[in-house]
């Protein structure tokens, strides 16, 4: 079979694809080349001007000459560069002609060994440099190394990969959506321009039946491109753990008490094991991680053990045959970590860590020879993320035109005030939710300067309606048909981070390459602000409230810790008898909105009702503390100039000052001490916490018999 791919190349095996050659399917493929494009010779004169802009990258102009070349190599080059320029490519003349120019002594070299190689699938990628580089050792010719060639080599090397192997889609190795439009997928895969490599799984019936899975997943459409690349994982970590155990066959151990016992041991090495790559590299892997782990492989096993007859015949072996009820469920209820836990209050963005983003958020566009990144798209994605908290692939997936008028909207008070439009996104997480948001006019103005960016650089024969996406892909992608990617996005924001050192409250680096910090701290923030449970659910796009109280939860917690953070006292500054947590909780489980005051808490029982009306400074149901300090000056000040103007009132009405006993006064008087008292507590820097309670008894009995 063919060469073995690791992420986009080809690495070095002892494989290559010279069982999946044959010279009739070479006709076959030149038969598919355009006649406009069968040419042993392309220059600006000879390539048709319809084509000529696929040729335009290469500045030395040079002209790829395939006449050198055998006719069966020259019709795989002509068949690579035709390919390269349908799929809305760029043609890398100056490479390719150097590979044409030096792969003819290389042959006559390989003749001389007795080696007769028509094709390129004759070595694969790293066979043809190996046997370049021994050929410049042997001639002293170091040119004939082609070193900089070996990119090109592997990019023209996969699409004959494909094409020349003739066994259906599902039974190959690699599968490569962009290269082979037989694979199912979405309309809009957010993983769409990723492989999957099966031959990361060791053992020949663990790939098959993989692939086997896969190929009816999604054409059933139980399963998503992009949960497959995760079950892909996880099947590649059982593969080495079995191979380590020796374990040979599907059923994975001959008696089914055994097969517990073993998959208990996998999942033992599977939580300690180390994360590769990323932000926790060296950390154990998270229990998030490793539940998807246990799922995908659960899964696996269950689907063929439920298809086990038709698993035999599709795949020809009858090992699979032998799967018993074991193999429907490896792991116990409780076995499996959470897959969801609460949010972590690191991963919001304070203000002032939000602030330092935005104030820098124009380096990524700014043109390189001004010290920025030269990369407007990823600017104007990451204020999109930051403004509306849509997760990253529902804003990099989004329509050319995305935005949906709204009959009867009224327009904004004011420029950036009000919303708009509404917004329509991607939705590919969560099948039949919510895709629409509304919008202002910022955000409108957005991505209209993006459509604008996209109209100058990417020509549509049929205008807008022919363009498919907001944000594209900078390279390989003249018609525009294909996304900005999410890794091109975070290389971006990772030199970004570089460039600012940014950093938060605490001095610590910000890390928002993980642009779900955006998310949360939208969520968290339209909460905090007041905003309906309901309604936050319905503009982030979840089908229940349970992922919405994801966020409302950390918020939660961070209501008690402020809510704790300061000690609560009297309003005669004693400190307050029941315990902080005690009240909290109090207040919780009543939730009646009456016992937050402006002020500071009632802590009347929850069936009693109140009949004080609003003389809670003389109540010893009444607690407060140095978060309200603020609203107690100003009610302190209020109060002052009350009594003052009742005072000129009463004299103008009576001819006398209002007396000391006078029951309106003394009423004023009482809460005019407690304040003072309450003021004054607050303020002692040992008391920034202290909260203090109602007056009490203090409040309403003479000083003297206390």
């Amino acid at each position: 079979m063919a060469g073995v791919v690791s992420g986009d190349l080809f690495t070095a095996t002892g494989l290559d694809g010279r069982r999946s050659y044959a010279p009739e399917r070479t006709e076959q493929l030149w038969e598919q080349v355009p006649d406009g494009l069968r040419l042993e010779r392309y220059t600006p004169e000879t390539v048709p001007v319809e084509h000529r802009p696929a040729f335009a990258s290469d500045g030395r102009r040079s002209p790829l000459d395939l006449s050198g070349l055998p006719v069966g190599l020259r019709r795989e080059f002509g068949w690579s560069v035709a390919g390269i320029v349908a799929r809305g490519g760029l043609v890398p003349v100056g490479p390719l002609a150097m590979l044409a120019r030096h792969l003819p002594a290389l042959l006559e070299d390989l003749r001389g060994r007795g080696i007769d190689a028509h094709s390129l699938m004759h070595f694969s990628p790293s066979g043809w440099e190996r046997e370049f580089q021994r050929l410049a050792l042997k001639h002293g010719r170091p040119e004939l190394a082609v070193k900089s060639a070996r990119g090109t080599l592997r990019r023209i090397y996969r699409p004959l990969w494909i094409a020349y192997d003739s066994r259906p889609w599902w039974q190959r190795e690699v599968w490569d959506p962009h290269l082979d439009t037989a694979i199912p997928l979405r309309a809009h895969e957010p993983d769409g321009e990723k492989l999957l490599n099966f031959l990361r799984l060791e053992q020949d019936w663990l790939r098959a039946g993989a692939q086997w899975w896969f190929k009816v997943s999604l054409e059933l459409e139980r399963l998503t491109w992009s949960t497959l690349r995760g079950f892909l994982n996880a099947l590649a970590e059982l593969s080495g753990f079995l191979a380590a155990r020796g374990v040979e066959d599907p059923w994975l151990r001959e008696r089914p008490a055994e097969v517990r016992v073993l998959m208990l041991d996998f999942l033992g090495e599977l939580k300690s094991r180390k994360v590769k790559r990323g932000p926790t590299k060296g950390q154990p892997l998270s229990g998030a991680q490793v539940a998807n782990h246990m799922v995908g492989i659960e899964g696996f096993y269950r689907f063929m053990h439920d298809e086990q007859e038709q698993a035999a015949v599709a795949l020809g072996d009858r090992r699979w045959r032998r799967l018993g009820p074991e193999h429907t469920r490896f792991w116990r209820y409780g076995e499996k970590p959470a897959r969801h836990h609460l949010l972590d209050e690191r991963e919001l963005l304070t203000n002032a860590a939000f602030a330092q983003i935005m104030a820098g958020l124009h380096v990524l566009g700014d043109p390189v020879s001004e010290g920025g990144l030269g990369d407007e798209q990823a600017m104007r994605a990451l204020m999109l993320l930051a403004r509306t908290g849509r997760r990253l692939n529902e804003i990099l997936l989004l329509d050319f035109d995305p935005l949906i008028a709204v009959d009867g909207l009224a327009p904004a008070a004011k420029p950036g005030e009000g919303l708009v439009a509404k917004l329509r996104y991607q939705q590919t997480k969560i099948d039949d939710a919510p895709n629409t948001i509304f919008v202002d006019e910022e955000i409108v103005a957005i991505i209209r300067s993006q459509q604008h960016w996209v109209r100058r650089r990417v020509t549509a024969a049929d205008g807008d309606a022919a363009r498919r996406y907001l944000f594209i892909r900078a390279t390989e992608n003249r018609f525009g048909e294909r996304p900005y990617t999410d890794g091109s996005l975070q290389q971006r924001l990772a030199k970004l981070v570089r460039r600012l050192d940014l950093r938060d409250d605490e001095g610590r680096p910000i890390d928002f390459r993980r642009t779900h910090r955006f998310r949360h701290t939208r969520a968290t923030s339209l909460l905090n602000a007041g905003v309906p449970l309901h309604v936050v659910q319905r503009y982030f796009g979840h089908l229940s409230p349970r992922m919405t109280m994801h966020y409302a939860q950390t918020l939660a917690a961070t209501h008690e810790r402020e809510f704790l953070r300061f000690h609560k006292i009297t309003a005669d500054a004693r400190p307050l008898a029941v315990d902080p947590r005690d009240l909290y909780d109090l207040l919780e489980l009543d939730q009646r909105a009456d016992r937050v005051l402006p002020n500071g808490y009632c802590m009347l029982p929850p069936r009693q009702v109140c009949e004080r009306g609003n003389a809670c400074l003389t109540c010893d149901k009444f607690a407060t503390d140095a978060s309200f300090l603020t609203e107690h000056e100003q009610q302190l000040g209020r109060l002052v100039e009350l009594v003052e103007h009742r005072q000129q009132a009463f004299t103008a009405r009576t001819g006398k000052a209002m007396g000391a006993k006078h029951v309106w006064l003394e009423q004023r008087d009482r809460e005019q001490h407690a304040l003072e008292a309450i003021i004054a507590r607050l303020k002692q820097p040992e008391s920034s916490g202290n909260a203090i309670r109602g007056a009490g008894t203090s409040a309403r009995t003479d000083p003297a018999e206390q």
